[in-house]
């Protein structure tokens, strides 16, 4: 197949695709019966309110809904929608049938319905969190155990996300009984279980959550549009919508800027450069967590199911916010309110645990819950829940343990203001501070049943998923026992730790070290562990921090911003990088000309010595160095590589020896299987001039090719030249590179092993520029050729998709402006531009050339003695009659990738019993192992390859 014919195929079923998507919008004449979503079996509703239930049927049907002695009638409009509102319902135990129904002759039936309260619950991880995997725990399981089908249940949304309001959404595991509560949210279930204990009536929870997002995706449009600080995100979502002003116009610049990004990255390729990043869809249309898109798909079509109030928990996607999150948590409460028309709508949240290593100068999450302060004490109806007493003492963990506590508190605030119950609802909350001399007096505003002052414990010293019976709730005096984690600052901003004495309802606070203090705060670090000010219900007082009268944030901070200065002038700063593999204690290939490389400064002068020898070269046009140096006996002496600029920076690798450099590749037993701790010394004897350069990350895959590093992420993923000496503690060794050194290893010859696995099949080990001369695979050689804007599947796909944009947002726009439903299809995102197809979710991957984009493009060029591949089933793939050409492919692919004449190729070969279908790869001059079943162990293998490279050299 060739390049046009593969992206003829793709283009059509672009547009093809484009053309079927709104036909569904167009049978609204032959809409069947239909009830919104959370009206399912075993349902809660809710008492003392009227109670929308709606749906859609065909345009003019007359739709009856029957439930506890009422009948209501409404006729289904237009488009189909219809709707009635139930009178108010008293709370009941009773599972009754809510029955809804045509004059055609339609009837859904509903079982199991309950009538109580109902609340709503949203936010991120810490709200999705379930039961069974906190404090929760017991609780779930006395439920689960019960013979008693206590009425708390829940309702869980789907996940997903859209550019534009849904009126569907969908609930695989629908209203759960609390036999289920394991799964439940745990926070919702401890705030659902407290108030069905304190009302003994049915209590539900629909809840709306998705780990790892900010608070934008769930607010409404109409919460920033109304919103004066935030007009800029407002303008955003605008410009994804093509019936806007602002949208038209961002398409428009989109298609220019596209055309732009296809030409200069096409000029920047062919003079040895990579593409400029793509333009990104206008607005949201490529954010799948961007602004409302939660909202949209998985709260609007929600509303309006009767509910008392709303619970949430959210935060850390937006801890570097600062003041502005205020602004943002009024958008989402005052946007549900409008949409759910109820202005007054009760709103109760929880304020940021601790999170980070404690440390009175560690800001972290403090910033963020005075933002929540700050919008706790600017809005109406509404309650914060504080956390910061809540955590173990270890409290780096994201998912804190202890979600009982706050689940409790939550329902304290819903009690005493929705229930009329008069017990305790909240700690202090900072009301003023005023200096006098020396000292600073705090006020405290006490609301409801709390009481005075009192230094009291949670029992935060023990560790609560270990040891939670150490946790009280209410916090117990300590009497005699100080305040702590109150601070001063004077005139120079340095905060000092304080003296804090309880007088009346005041906390009087001193400092030596500030006789003149115009600063004062309150548990304003990461995790203030330890914070102790209570009030007498053992309630905590709210954190807070404050700076000559105004609220403390991180953004106004001096040092703060000094930083930021300081990192804008990097970017125009001098720097210097060393390819991967020069990291302390490397090998080098004997005898073989071998390239040193990297990155600085277009135009730096770049020196690279290594011995005798000097190198110099000048960084090019985007950023990259190399020199070559020149070839050299074996040396087991360690010399300094040193690579100096003549703008400043430079590096040295200490400690390079020059030997036989081999590469493992295939299975992630590879680089995964160890040689044990416990080895018996005789039988796996040291190896002193052996080194290993092992793949740590989990990662093993990415979808362009990374250059600059290997690694995501630092510490422990860090991979390094170990030496297979045993000698160090927790210094690891992989059985593949211990036994095939031991094997290939000469006199006086260092070996370095480059140990790398992944469970994937040959082709994905493939380089980019090995791909295009790997017959068979055109078809994924075009897809590829999708991410280079210079080849023509790339340019094509440039055309193609703006004409495919094009079509998309003028049927979109045809159908919002008749207030059409859009398919599911049409909302839920615009068309992506033409990639590959990857599942980004799955453990594997098929993909042409990812795990070398990932773990050898990091690394090459690299001069070596050769290369080995060890396949484990998982690299096999899904077709066994593409393993063999794949792997003829990979070996052909060596001489690009590594740079060097020839690299001679060794690998294990699954014999055709174990592997049935499987064909003998055509490898000129390489070296084959062939086994009939699955090692547990490599060692065997490893070792008899290692003699076969040995026998060969």
């Amino acid at each position: 197949m060739n390049q046009v014919t593969s992206m003829k195929e793709t283009r059509l079923a672009v547009l093809a695709a484009a053309l079927l998507l709104p036909l569904a919008a167009t049978e609204a004449g032959k809409q069947p019966l239909e009830l919104a979503s959370p009206f399912v079996d075993d349902m809660i509703l809710q008492r003392q309110q009227k109670v929308p239930v709606w749906g859609w049927a065909a345009p003019g049907s007359k739709v009856t809904v029957a439930f506890a002695g009422q009948s209501k009638t409404a006729t289904a409009g237009e488009k189909g929608k219809w709707m009635v509102a139930l009178d108010p319902l008293a709370a009941s135990h009773d599972e009754r049938e809510l029955i809804v129904s045509t004059a055609k002759g339609e009837t859904i039936t509903r079982t199991g319905v309950l009538v109580g309260e109902v609340w709503f619950s949203s936010g991120q991880s810490n709200m999705d969190w379930i039961a069974g995997k906190s404090m929760c725990r017991g609780l779930a399981d006395r439920l689960r155990r019960s013979k008693e089908d206590h009425p708390v249940r829940e309702y869980t949304v789907d996940t997903g996300s859209s550019v534009y309001l849904r009126s569907r959404a969908s609930s695989e595991g629908g209203w759960k009984r609390a036999k289920l509560a394991g799964s439940f949210s745990a926070l919702s279930l401890a705030f659902a279980w407290e108030l069905h204990q304190e009302l003994k009536v049915p209590v539900g929870i629909l809840r709306s959550t998705h780990g790892a997002t900010s608070i934008e995706p769930w607010t409404a449009y109409e919460g920033f549009a109304a919103h004066p600080k935030l007009q800029n995100i407002a303008a955003k979502i605008r410009r994804s919508d093509p019936t806007t002003a602002e949208g038209r116009e961002a398409f428009a610049t989109y298609y220019d800027d596209l055309i732009a990004w296809q030409a200069e990255s096409e000029k920047r390729i062919n003079r040895g450069g990579s593409a400029l990043p793509r333009p990104k869809l206008p607005g949201i249309g490529e954010e799948w967590k961007g602004p409302t898109r939660m909202y949209n798909k998985k709260i609007a079509p929600l509303i309006p199911y009767a509910i008392r109030g709303a619970i949430w928990c959210q935060g850390t996607h937006n801890s570097g916010d600062g003041e502005i999150y205020a602004s943002k948590m009024e958008a989402l409460v005052n946007g549900w309110r409008k949409n759910w028309g109820r202005p007054d709508l009760p709103f109760y949240f929880t304020q940021m645990q601790c999170y980070g290593q404690p440390g009175p100068d560690s800001v972290g999450f403090a910033d963020i819950r005075e933002a929540q302060r700050l919008f706790f004490m600017s809005a109406k109806n509404v309650g914060m829940v504080l956390q910061h007493d809540l955590n173990p003492s270890r409290p780096t963990g994201i998912h804190y343990y202890n979600k009982l506590d706050p689940g409790k508190r939550l329902a304290r605030w819903a009690l005493a203001h929705q229930y009329g119950r008069d017990i305790p609802y909240t700690g202090p909350i900072y009301r003023s501070h005023r200096i006098e001399g020396d000292r600073v007096r705090v006020q405290f505003e006490q609301r409801g049943k709390g009481g005075g002052l009192m230094v009291a414990s949670k029992g935060m010293e023990a560790d609560g998923k270990q040891n939670p019976d150490a946790y009280v709730e209410p916090a117990r005096e300590t009497k005699g026992a100080k305040l702590q984690h109150f601070r001063l600052a004077g005139e120079d901003r340095v905060w000092h730790a304080a003296e804090a004495v309880i007088v009346g309802d005041e906390v009087v606070i001193t400092s030596s070290a500030v006789p003149e203090p115009v600063g004062v705060q309150y548990a304003y670090s990461a995790s203030p562990i330890g914070a102790n000010l209570y009030n007498r219900a053992g309630l905590p007082a709210t954190p807070f921090a404050y700076f000559k009268g105004k609220q403390l944030f991180e953004a106004e901070n001096p040092a703060v911003l000094a930083k930021a200065a300081a990192r804008a002038r990097q970017a125009s700063t001098p720097y210097l990088q060393v390819a991967t593999l020069f990291r302390p204690h490397a090998v080098i290939q004997r005898d073989l000309p071998v390239p040193v490389w990297g990155f600085a400064r277009s135009g730096t002068k770049i020196t690279v010595r290594f011995g005798a020898q000097t190198k110099t070269t000048v960084a090019g046009e985007f950023e990259d160095w190399r020199v070559t140096l020149d070839p050299m006996p074996a040396s087991v002496k360690g010399r300094d590589l040193t690579v100096t600029c003549n703008n400043g920076p430079a590096t040295t690798v200490p400690d390079v020896v020059v030997g036989d450099v081999w590469v493992l590749t295939g299975s992630t037993k590879v680089a995964g299987e160890l040689v044990p701790s416990n080895r018996d010394s005789e039988e796996t004897p040291a190896l002193p001039l052996v080194r290993e350069f092992r793949i740590r990350t989990k990662a093993r895959r990415f979808r362009e090719p990374r250059k600059r590093r290997m690694e995501i992420g630092g510490g422990k993923y860090r991979s390094s030249w170990r030496p297979v000496t045993f000698t160090e503690p927790k210094v690891d060794t992989s059985v593949v590179g211990y036994y095939f050194a031991s094997q290939v290893q000469e006199a006086g010859v260092p070996v370095g092993m480059i140990t790398l696995g992944a469970d994937n099949p040959p082709l994905t080990w493939v380089s980019y520029g090995g791909l295009q001369e790997a017959a068979g695979f055109e078809k994924e050689r075009d897809e590829l050729n999708l991410l280079y804007p210079n080849t023509e599947s790339g340019k094509a796909a440039v055309k193609d998709y703006i004409e495919t944009l094009g079509r998309y947002n003028r049927k979109v726009a045809d159908l919002l402006k008749a207030h059409d439903e859009l398919p599911e299809e049409l909302a839920a995102s615009p068309p992506a531009f033409p990639q590959p197809l990857r599942n980004q979710w799955a453990r594997h991957t098929e993909n042409a050339t990812l795990t070398y984009n990932f773990c050898i493009c990091p690394l090459t060029p690299l001069a070596v003695r050769g290369v080995v591949w060890i396949p484990g089933e998982h690299n096999i793939g899904e077709s066994v009659s593409r393993y063999a050409p794949a792997l003829s492919a990979y070996a052909a692919s060596l001489v690009e990738t590594y740079g060097q004449k020839s690299v001679p190729f060794l690998y294990a070969q699954p014999s055709a019993a174990l592997v049935e279908g499987i064909a003998r790869p055509r490898i000129g001059n390489a070296v084959s192992l062939e086994f009939d079943r699955w090692p547990k162990s490599l060692r065997h293998v490893a070792t008899k390859l290692g003699s076969l490279a040995a026998k060969r050299n």
